[in-house]
């Protein structure tokens, strides 16, 4: 699926605060290793869009297919609790969730004319800071 810069750019940024979210809740529960330690994981799971689309594999270029590839590096997660634990861990849980839902939020945010209109901004402000 083709789509604008600016619809594009709601990607990253999005990956970039779910990010953030979940390395701020795992900083959180340090001294909950378990918690802690899937979070970091989920945390690192919401990158992966990039390293996904450059596989060598035509499919993975799409961008929906990328967002899949990460839901099964996520189900090897909960299969390691299913393993180990027997039951899912709630953090596990709790962070997969944010990132699916974040995942599938990026399109629908990234084609709001208020998204455009605060990427149009950053744009402008960037070409500005370039030309100093």
């Amino acid at each position: 699926m083709d789509v604008d810069a600016q619809t594009f750019y709601a990607g990253n940024i999005i990956d970039m605060a779910i990010f953030g979210t979940l390395i701020f809740f795992a900083f959180h529960l340090r001294y909950n290793p378990a918690a802690h330690k899937r979070l970091i994981l989920i945390a690192t799971l919401s990158l992966m869009d990039a390293p996904i689309s450059r596989w060598p594999f035509h499919i993975f270029q799409l961008r929906l297919m990328t967002h899949v590839g990460i839901w099964v590096f996520l189900l090897l997660v909960v299969a390691f609790d299913l393993f180990s634990l027997k039951k899912v861990h709630r953090a596990t849980l709790a962070g997969g969730a944010f990132l699916v839902i974040g995942l599938l939020l990026e399109y629908p945010v990234g084609k709001t004319a208020a998204w455009h209109a605060i990427a149009g901004w950053a744009q402008s402000a960037a070409t500005a800071v370039h030309q100093l």
